[in-house]
């Protein structure tokens, strides 16, 4: 489905943004701020532990601004951290929160075409999850695609026009747009997961709800997924986010976890089983360190089979 979005109107003061930190590029950091505090009430910079030496930086940087800094002793995962920012913007008493990690900028319009956008389908009777942009990688500049499961495979399909808002199967939390009213109905982030599949499983509860989730083609997003992206062939040139074998071995703990846990489509538990399989073979096979790797992402296979969640 595709609804063609009307003129974007000014900045709407209900949205408050929940912002994740940990050990941050401090000038990026900035960047994102000046960026988004232009666009929303309030944000709420949740600090994972970063260090007494960044988290005076940080409290230097948004001293005198509508943001503000909530500084945890150690890295409790961006659950946690999301769930802690959104219950400040409930007390708030605002009506969208708005997700983002420390590494993305938004556009200037960005926050108002996701609220617009979310209206105008709300006004046609649809139950709206949530709402997201267009991801731009910072490093390469390759638009991002939007993510749609046919047939236990998961295919990226590039928006049609910048005027189109489209129904979707997943959206990253970074640059999400969600009621408040929708995390009453549905409960908040699964702190079990501390980082990996936090919003894949926080969107397959929406769907399992009946909720559903829409990107706006016109809402951008620079956004850096990933420590470094490679270009690969399989079948055509792909390019494939790098994470470090610790990440390897929460997406593959979460991935299972999600399987034994979560309601989902047989189509989705295919293509997370095909993903796993995929990934197990490429980043063992030629993504140095290969054997850290294949021993971080079998521990986390048996760690999703025993039932173990939590922080590694």
């Amino acid at each position: 489905m595709a609804v063609a979005l009307q003129e974007v109107g000014g900045l709407s003061a209900t949205v408050g943004a929940v912002v994740v930190s940990y050990r941050p590029d401090l000038g990026a950091l900035g960047e994102l701020l000046k960026a988004l505090s232009k666009q929303v009430n309030i944000i709420y910079l949740v600090d994972n532990g970063s260090g007494e030496a960044t988290v005076a930086s940080l409290r230097m940087a948004t001293t005198g601004k509508n943001i503000e800094l909530i500084a945890l002793p150690t890295n409790c995962g961006i659950a946690v951290a999301h769930n802690i920012g959104i219950q400040r913007v409930a007390e708030r008493g605002l009506e969208y929160v708005l997700l983002s990690d420390q590494d993305s900028v938004p556009a200037p319009d960005m926050v108002a075409r996701l609220a617009r956008a979310r209206q105008e389908l709300a006004d046609e009777g649809i139950r709206v999850a949530a709402v997201g942009p267009v991801s731009v990688d910072q490093r390469t500049g390759t638009l991002g695609k939007f993510v749609r499961i046919r047939a236990g495979r998961i295919h990226q399909v590039p928006c049609c026009g910048p005027n189109d808002v489209m129904e979707v199967d997943f959206l990253i939390s970074s640059g999400s747009l969600i009621p408040l009213e929708v995390i009453g109905a549905l409960g908040s982030m699964k702190e079990e997961f501390f980082i990996d599949h936090v919003d894949t499983e926080w969107c397959h509860r929406a769907h399992a709800a009946g909720w559903r989730l829409y990107g706006v083609c016109g809402a951008r997003l620079a956004h850096t997924l990933g420590d470094r992206v490679v270009r690969i062939w399989l079948g055509r040139w792909r390019e494939v986010s790098v994470h470090s074998p610790l990440r390897d071995y929460y997406m593959f703990r979460n991935t299972v976890l999600m399987l034994r846990q979560v309601p989902m489509t047989w189509s989705w538990r295919v293509a997370h089983l095909r993903r796993i399989a995929l990934f197990f073979v490429f980043f063992g096979m030629i993504i140095a360190p290969r054997r850290e790797r294949i021993a971080m992402m079998a521990r986390g296979i048996w760690h999703g089979i025993i039932g173990r969640a939590g922080g590694y």
